[in-house]
């Protein structure tokens, strides 16, 4: 099952870089990359909407408002800086140097939340091959950047 997952998320993982080039042709056609954010956002708000309420599942969220810690509410607001970002910034450096650049920063920041348990993650110390492969992956960027 653990594999069968794996290549769900790296299937999932091919969807960003489309993602990100069709919203900046979006950004590009528009000549306002806020807007094709924000249409991201409306599109995917709508399709989540009509799953949600497809799926009937009992909800509480009067509840889940009065408990749930202040960085479970801010996934929106990063989410929107994110894809506005990489809206703006997939034309300027392509979606290769742009894709490897963020994973870089995924990956990198994955050790210190790994590291220390922030947000509710288990521990999982920072050790040599962790590392290892972050450089690995900050390697491949400045090939990519070279090229």
């Amino acid at each position: 099952m653990r594999y069968f997952l794996m290549i769900l998320i790296l299937l999932v993982g091919c969807l960003m870089p489309i993602q990100a080039s069709v919203n900046a042709k979006l950004g590009t056609f528009l000549k306002a990359p806020l807007m094709a954010a924000l249409i991201n956002f409306i599109v995917g708000g709508t399709i989540l909407l009509f799953v949600v309420l497809g799926m009937r599942t009992p909800n509480n969220l009067l509840q889940a408002v009065k408990e749930a810690p202040f960085h479970a509410w801010i996934g929106g607001a990063i989410g929107a800086v994110y894809v506005s970002s990489v809206i703006f910034l997939v034309p300027r450096l392509g979606a290769a140097l742009s894709f490897a650049l963020i994973v870089l920063g995924q990956l990198a920041f994955s050790l210190v939340i790994d590291h220390f348990g922030l947000f509710g993650v288990s521990v999982q110390p920072v050790n040599w091959g962790r590392t290892i492969g972050v450089l690995l992956i900050l390697a491949g960027v400045l090939v990519i950047q070279k090229f």
